[in-house]
Protein backbone atom coordinates (compact mmCIF):
# COMPACT_ATOMS: atom_id res chain seq x y z
CA UNK A 1 0.00 0.00 0.00
CA UNK A 2 1.38 3.42 -1.30
CA UNK A 3 1.15 6.35 1.35
CA UNK A 4 0.42 9.67 0.14
CA UNK A 5 2.16 12.19 1.63
CA UNK A 6 0.93 15.42 2.59
CA UNK A 7 3.72 17.17 0.92
CA UNK A 8 3.31 15.12 -2.30
CA UNK A 9 -0.08 16.32 -2.63
CA UNK A 10 1.09 19.60 -2.08
CA UNK A 11 3.39 19.22 -5.05
CA UNK A 12 1.03 17.59 -7.52
CA UNK A 13 -1.23 20.57 -6.27
CA UNK A 14 1.15 23.35 -7.50
CA UNK A 15 2.25 21.84 -10.92
CA UNK A 16 -1.35 21.01 -11.74
CA UNK A 17 -2.52 24.70 -10.91
CA UNK A 18 0.26 26.27 -12.35
CA UNK A 19 -0.17 24.54 -15.78
CA UNK A 20 -3.98 25.80 -15.49
CA UNK A 21 -2.66 29.21 -14.68
CA UNK A 22 -0.28 29.51 -17.77
CA UNK A 23 -3.50 27.94 -19.59
CA UNK A 24 -5.62 30.65 -18.48
CA UNK A 25 -2.80 33.26 -19.31
CA UNK A 26 -2.45 31.96 -22.85
CA UNK A 27 -5.90 31.54 -23.52
CA UNK A 28 -6.58 35.50 -22.45
CA UNK A 29 -3.57 36.35 -24.32
CA UNK A 30 -5.21 34.59 -27.48
CA UNK A 31 -8.27 35.77 -27.24
CA UNK A 32 -6.87 39.72 -26.55
CA UNK A 33 -4.59 39.59 -29.38
CA UNK A 34 -6.35 37.45 -31.86
CA UNK A 35 -2.94 35.95 -32.79
CA UNK A 36 -2.27 32.12 -33.32
CA UNK A 37 0.95 33.23 -31.67
CA UNK A 38 3.47 36.29 -29.83
CA UNK A 39 6.65 35.22 -30.26
CA UNK A 40 8.97 33.30 -33.05
CA UNK A 41 9.39 30.21 -30.63
CA UNK A 42 6.12 29.40 -30.45
CA UNK A 43 5.70 28.14 -34.17
CA UNK A 44 9.02 28.80 -36.12
CA UNK A 45 7.01 27.74 -39.47
CA UNK A 46 3.85 30.11 -38.76
CA UNK A 47 6.22 33.12 -37.96
CA UNK A 48 8.72 32.66 -41.18
CA UNK A 49 5.34 32.05 -43.28
CA UNK A 50 4.01 35.35 -41.48
CA UNK A 51 7.14 37.40 -41.87
CA UNK A 52 7.38 36.96 -45.73
CA UNK A 53 3.62 38.07 -45.63
CA UNK A 54 3.84 41.08 -43.92
CA UNK A 55 6.50 42.56 -45.73
CA UNK A 56 4.98 41.36 -48.55
CA UNK A 57 1.85 43.29 -47.42
CA UNK A 58 4.10 46.42 -46.02
CA UNK A 59 5.75 46.61 -49.48
CA UNK A 60 2.49 46.75 -51.14
CA UNK A 61 0.47 49.28 -48.80
CA UNK A 62 4.00 51.36 -49.82
CA UNK A 63 3.18 51.24 -53.38
CA UNK A 64 -0.43 51.77 -53.02
CA UNK A 65 0.47 54.98 -51.30
CA UNK A 66 2.74 55.66 -53.90
CA UNK A 67 0.03 55.12 -56.54
CA UNK A 68 -2.29 57.22 -55.04
CA UNK A 69 0.17 60.06 -54.90
CA UNK A 70 1.15 59.71 -59.03
CA UNK A 71 -2.80 59.41 -59.49
CA UNK A 72 -3.31 62.61 -57.85
CA UNK A 73 -0.49 64.22 -59.37
CA UNK A 74 -1.40 63.65 -62.95
CA UNK A 75 -5.13 64.33 -62.06
CA UNK A 76 -3.52 67.59 -61.09
CA UNK A 77 -1.99 67.52 -64.22
CA UNK A 78 -4.87 66.81 -66.45
CA UNK A 79 -6.70 69.29 -65.36
CA UNK A 80 -3.74 72.28 -66.14
CA UNK A 81 -3.46 70.57 -69.51
CA UNK A 82 -7.37 71.46 -70.19
CA UNK A 83 -7.24 74.83 -68.88
CA UNK A 84 -4.52 75.31 -71.18
CA UNK A 85 -6.30 73.93 -74.17
CA UNK A 86 -9.18 76.16 -73.07
CA UNK A 87 -6.81 79.04 -72.63
CA UNK A 88 -5.25 78.10 -76.63
CA UNK A 89 -8.77 77.59 -77.78
CA UNK A 90 -9.31 81.68 -76.79
CA UNK A 91 -6.07 82.92 -78.36
CA UNK A 92 -6.75 81.19 -81.35
CA UNK A 93 -10.22 82.92 -81.19
CA UNK A 94 -8.46 86.36 -80.95
CA UNK A 95 -5.67 86.14 -83.39
CA UNK A 96 -8.41 85.03 -86.17
CA UNK A 97 -9.79 88.02 -85.20
CA UNK A 98 -6.84 90.00 -85.34
CA UNK A 99 -6.03 88.50 -88.96
CA UNK A 100 -9.33 89.62 -89.92
CA UNK A 101 -8.72 93.26 -92.15
CA UNK A 102 -12.51 93.77 -91.58
CA UNK A 103 -11.22 94.10 -87.74
CA UNK A 104 -8.40 95.63 -87.61
CA UNK A 105 -9.62 99.24 -85.62
CA UNK A 106 -9.26 96.26 -82.72
CA UNK A 107 -5.92 94.93 -83.13
CA UNK A 108 -4.21 96.44 -80.89
CA UNK A 109 -6.94 95.25 -77.27
CA UNK A 110 -6.42 92.02 -79.13
CA UNK A 111 -2.33 92.12 -78.74
CA UNK A 112 -3.18 93.20 -74.84
CA UNK A 113 -5.62 90.08 -74.66
CA UNK A 114 -3.10 87.64 -76.19
CA UNK A 115 -0.31 88.69 -74.63
CA UNK A 116 -2.47 88.41 -70.95
CA UNK A 117 -3.46 84.91 -72.44
CA UNK A 118 0.22 84.11 -72.84
CA UNK A 119 0.63 84.85 -69.40
CA UNK A 120 -1.94 83.41 -68.01
CA UNK A 121 -1.07 79.96 -69.81
CA UNK A 122 2.58 80.40 -68.06
CA UNK A 123 0.51 80.18 -64.78
CA UNK A 124 -1.34 77.18 -65.48
CA UNK A 125 2.19 75.71 -66.33
CA UNK A 126 3.58 76.67 -63.23
CA UNK A 127 0.61 75.08 -61.41
CA UNK A 128 1.89 73.06 -57.98
CA UNK A 129 0.84 69.53 -56.48
CA UNK A 130 1.62 70.17 -53.02
CA UNK A 131 5.24 71.85 -52.79
CA UNK A 132 6.22 70.72 -56.17
CA UNK A 133 6.32 72.34 -59.37
CA UNK A 134 3.91 69.57 -61.54
CA UNK A 135 5.59 70.31 -64.93
CA UNK A 136 9.14 71.36 -63.71
CA UNK A 137 10.75 67.67 -64.92
CA UNK A 138 12.98 66.60 -62.12
CA UNK A 139 13.10 70.20 -60.62
CA UNK A 140 10.15 70.16 -58.83
CA UNK A 141 11.38 73.08 -56.37
CA UNK A 142 11.50 76.02 -58.67
CA UNK A 143 8.63 77.04 -61.19
CA UNK A 144 9.68 76.30 -64.56
CA UNK A 145 8.13 78.45 -66.88
CA UNK A 146 8.70 82.97 -67.26
CA UNK A 147 7.86 85.18 -70.16
CA UNK A 148 10.11 87.52 -70.27
CA UNK A 149 10.67 90.69 -72.35
CA UNK A 150 8.04 88.45 -74.46
CA UNK A 151 10.35 85.48 -74.76
CA UNK A 152 9.51 82.15 -73.28
CA UNK A 153 11.89 80.67 -70.87
CA UNK A 154 12.00 77.10 -69.40
CA UNK A 155 14.52 77.11 -66.25
CA UNK A 156 15.95 80.40 -67.35
CA UNK A 157 16.88 79.19 -70.73
CA UNK A 158 14.96 80.63 -73.91
CA UNK A 159 13.08 77.77 -75.21
CA UNK A 160 13.30 79.52 -79.24
CA UNK A 161 16.78 79.58 -79.10
CA UNK A 162 18.39 76.79 -81.11
CA UNK A 163 21.49 76.66 -78.87
CA UNK A 164 19.36 75.48 -76.01
CA UNK A 165 17.93 72.70 -78.10
CA UNK A 166 20.23 69.89 -76.77
CA UNK A 167 19.61 70.82 -73.28
CA UNK A 168 15.46 71.08 -74.08
CA UNK A 169 15.98 67.72 -75.35
CA UNK A 170 17.81 66.45 -72.05
CA UNK A 171 15.36 67.98 -69.74
CA UNK A 172 12.00 66.89 -72.07
CA UNK A 173 13.39 63.29 -71.31
CA UNK A 174 14.44 63.17 -67.57
CA UNK A 175 13.18 60.66 -65.15
CA UNK A 176 12.64 60.49 -61.67
CA UNK A 177 11.38 56.65 -61.00
CA UNK A 178 8.99 55.47 -58.01
CA UNK A 179 8.19 52.10 -57.09
CA UNK A 180 4.12 51.10 -57.55
CA UNK A 181 4.49 47.68 -57.81
CA UNK A 182 6.22 47.03 -60.87
CA UNK A 183 8.65 44.80 -59.92
CA UNK A 184 11.12 47.56 -59.42
CA UNK A 185 14.80 46.51 -60.13
CA UNK A 186 18.41 48.05 -60.52
CA UNK A 187 20.96 47.48 -63.18
CA UNK A 188 24.36 46.31 -62.80
CA UNK A 189 25.31 50.43 -62.49
CA UNK A 190 22.99 50.22 -60.03
CA UNK A 191 20.41 52.46 -62.18
CA UNK A 192 16.68 51.56 -61.57
CA UNK A 193 15.75 49.50 -64.75
CA UNK A 194 12.92 51.86 -66.74
CA UNK A 195 10.42 48.90 -67.56
CA UNK A 196 9.92 48.16 -63.37
CA UNK A 197 9.18 51.37 -62.49
CA UNK A 198 7.38 54.18 -62.97
CA UNK A 199 8.93 57.72 -64.18
CA UNK A 200 6.79 60.13 -62.47
CA UNK A 201 8.13 63.35 -63.81
CA UNK A 202 6.40 65.71 -65.96
CA UNK A 203 8.29 67.52 -68.56
CA UNK A 204 6.94 70.93 -69.37
CA UNK A 205 9.15 71.87 -72.45
CA UNK A 206 8.35 67.90 -73.51
CA UNK A 207 4.44 68.67 -73.68
CA UNK A 208 4.83 72.10 -74.99
CA UNK A 209 7.87 71.53 -77.79
CA UNK A 210 10.74 74.23 -78.23
CA UNK A 211 12.33 75.38 -80.95
CA UNK A 212 11.89 76.87 -84.07
CA UNK A 213 10.95 75.99 -87.85
CA UNK A 214 12.60 76.31 -90.62
CA UNK A 215 11.47 79.94 -91.06
CA UNK A 216 12.05 80.70 -87.49
CA UNK A 217 8.57 80.83 -86.02
CA UNK A 218 8.36 79.53 -82.78
CA UNK A 219 7.40 75.08 -82.16
CA UNK A 220 5.43 76.21 -79.15
CA UNK A 221 2.07 77.78 -78.95
CA UNK A 222 2.48 80.44 -76.19
CA UNK A 223 5.64 82.09 -77.45
CA UNK A 224 3.69 82.15 -81.00
CA UNK A 225 0.60 84.20 -79.25
CA UNK A 226 3.03 86.40 -76.94
CA UNK A 227 4.44 87.22 -80.04
CA UNK A 228 0.87 87.64 -82.07
CA UNK A 229 0.14 89.90 -79.14
CA UNK A 230 3.61 91.95 -79.41
CA UNK A 231 2.86 92.45 -83.08
CA UNK A 232 -1.36 93.51 -82.79
CA UNK A 233 -0.20 95.76 -79.74
CA UNK A 234 1.89 97.67 -82.19
CA UNK A 235 -0.91 98.31 -85.45
CA UNK A 236 -1.59 101.94 -86.06
CA UNK A 237 -3.67 103.43 -83.20
CA UNK A 238 -5.88 104.73 -85.89
CA UNK A 239 -7.12 102.02 -88.27
CA UNK A 240 -4.98 98.77 -87.15
CA UNK A 241 -3.06 98.46 -90.13
CA UNK A 242 0.41 96.17 -89.61
CA UNK A 243 3.22 97.16 -91.22
CA UNK A 244 3.92 94.66 -94.12
CA UNK A 245 7.31 92.96 -91.92
CA UNK A 246 4.53 92.71 -88.93
CA UNK A 247 1.90 91.47 -91.48
CA UNK A 248 3.62 88.55 -92.84
CA UNK A 249 5.25 87.43 -89.65
CA UNK A 250 1.56 87.93 -88.08
CA UNK A 251 0.28 85.32 -90.90
CA UNK A 252 3.48 82.81 -90.01
CA UNK A 253 3.03 83.07 -86.42
CA UNK A 254 -1.02 82.34 -86.94
CA UNK A 255 -0.16 78.89 -89.41
CA UNK A 256 2.08 77.89 -86.93
CA UNK A 257 0.34 78.35 -83.83
CA UNK A 258 -2.41 75.86 -85.51
CA UNK A 259 0.00 73.40 -85.96
CA UNK A 260 1.76 73.71 -82.47
CA UNK A 261 -1.50 73.26 -80.49
CA UNK A 262 -1.90 69.40 -82.71
CA UNK A 263 1.68 68.58 -81.36
CA UNK A 264 0.86 69.40 -77.66
CA UNK A 265 -2.51 67.13 -77.80
CA UNK A 266 -0.82 64.18 -79.22
CA UNK A 267 1.96 64.57 -75.92
CA UNK A 268 -1.58 65.36 -73.60
CA UNK A 269 -2.63 62.25 -75.23
CA UNK A 270 0.11 60.00 -73.75
CA UNK A 271 0.34 61.96 -70.19
CA UNK A 272 -3.38 60.59 -70.37
CA UNK A 273 -2.35 57.12 -71.25
CA UNK A 274 -0.10 56.58 -68.52
CA UNK A 275 -2.69 58.38 -66.14
CA UNK A 276 -5.11 55.72 -66.99
CA UNK A 277 -2.26 52.96 -66.36
CA UNK A 278 -1.82 54.45 -62.57
CA UNK A 279 -5.49 53.83 -62.33
CA UNK A 280 -5.79 50.05 -63.76
CA UNK A 281 -2.21 49.21 -61.86
CA UNK A 282 -4.10 50.53 -58.55
CA UNK A 283 -6.79 48.69 -59.04
CA UNK A 284 -4.45 45.48 -59.13
CA UNK A 285 -2.70 46.83 -55.94
CA UNK A 286 -5.81 47.03 -54.12
CA UNK A 287 -6.56 43.62 -54.93
CA UNK A 288 -2.97 42.22 -53.64
CA UNK A 289 -3.28 44.03 -50.56
CA UNK A 290 -6.84 42.37 -50.37
CA UNK A 291 -5.27 38.58 -51.26
CA UNK A 292 -2.49 39.32 -48.77
CA UNK A 293 -4.75 40.32 -45.82
CA UNK A 294 -6.96 37.43 -46.30
CA UNK A 295 -4.03 35.27 -46.43
CA UNK A 296 -2.19 37.26 -43.30
CA UNK A 297 -5.87 36.54 -41.53
CA UNK A 298 -5.86 33.39 -42.38
CA UNK A 299 -2.50 32.31 -41.12
CA UNK A 300 -1.87 34.56 -37.90
CA UNK A 301 -5.81 35.31 -36.48
CA UNK A 302 -7.63 32.77 -34.54
CA UNK A 303 -11.31 32.31 -34.58
CA UNK A 304 -12.71 34.72 -31.75
CA UNK A 305 -15.49 31.88 -30.62
CA UNK A 306 -13.02 29.18 -30.67
CA UNK A 307 -10.79 31.40 -28.78
CA UNK A 308 -13.35 32.56 -26.15
CA UNK A 309 -14.35 28.72 -25.71
CA UNK A 310 -10.94 27.60 -24.94
CA UNK A 311 -10.34 30.38 -22.69
CA UNK A 312 -13.91 29.88 -20.66
CA UNK A 313 -12.59 25.59 -20.12
CA UNK A 314 -8.85 27.13 -19.47
CA UNK A 315 -10.48 29.17 -16.74
CA UNK A 316 -12.88 27.41 -15.45
CA UNK A 317 -10.45 24.59 -14.85
CA UNK A 318 -8.29 27.43 -12.69
CA UNK A 319 -11.24 27.96 -10.94
CA UNK A 320 -11.23 24.01 -10.33
CA UNK A 321 -7.66 24.12 -9.46
CA UNK A 322 -8.39 26.80 -6.51
CA UNK A 323 -11.31 24.80 -5.24
CA UNK A 324 -9.45 21.59 -5.25
CA UNK A 325 -6.61 23.69 -3.63
CA UNK A 326 -8.69 25.07 -0.69
CA UNK A 327 -9.45 21.34 0.43
CA UNK A 328 -6.31 20.58 0.10
CA UNK A 329 -4.74 23.20 2.24
CA UNK A 330 -7.98 22.79 5.15
CA UNK A 331 -7.27 19.08 4.94
CA UNK A 332 -3.42 19.81 5.33
CA UNK A 333 -4.10 22.13 8.10
CA UNK A 334 -5.87 19.72 10.07
CA UNK A 335 -3.38 16.83 9.85
CA UNK A 336 -0.91 19.53 11.03
CA UNK A 337 -3.36 20.07 13.85
CA UNK A 338 -3.60 16.45 14.69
Amino acid sequence: MIRVTTNGTLRTYRSHLARATLNQYQSMNTVLTRRRFTSYAESPSLATQSFRLHSSYARNTAQQSMSEEMISKYEAAGSSLQKLQEQYLDALDAAEQGQDDSKAGARQQLGETLKGIAEGMVQTLNAQYGDKFIFAGTDGENAPFELKDGKLLFRGLDVNDPANEEAFKEMANEAAYVDIGLGMQLDENEQVVPSTAFNSAISGIGLLGYGTNGDGVPNNMISAIAELGEIYSRADSETGALNPADSERAEALFGNLQESNADFRAEWTKLDTKAQFLKSNDTRLTSTGDTLQTQYEGLDRVDLADALTTFAYAQYSYNAALRVGNDILSQSFIDYMS
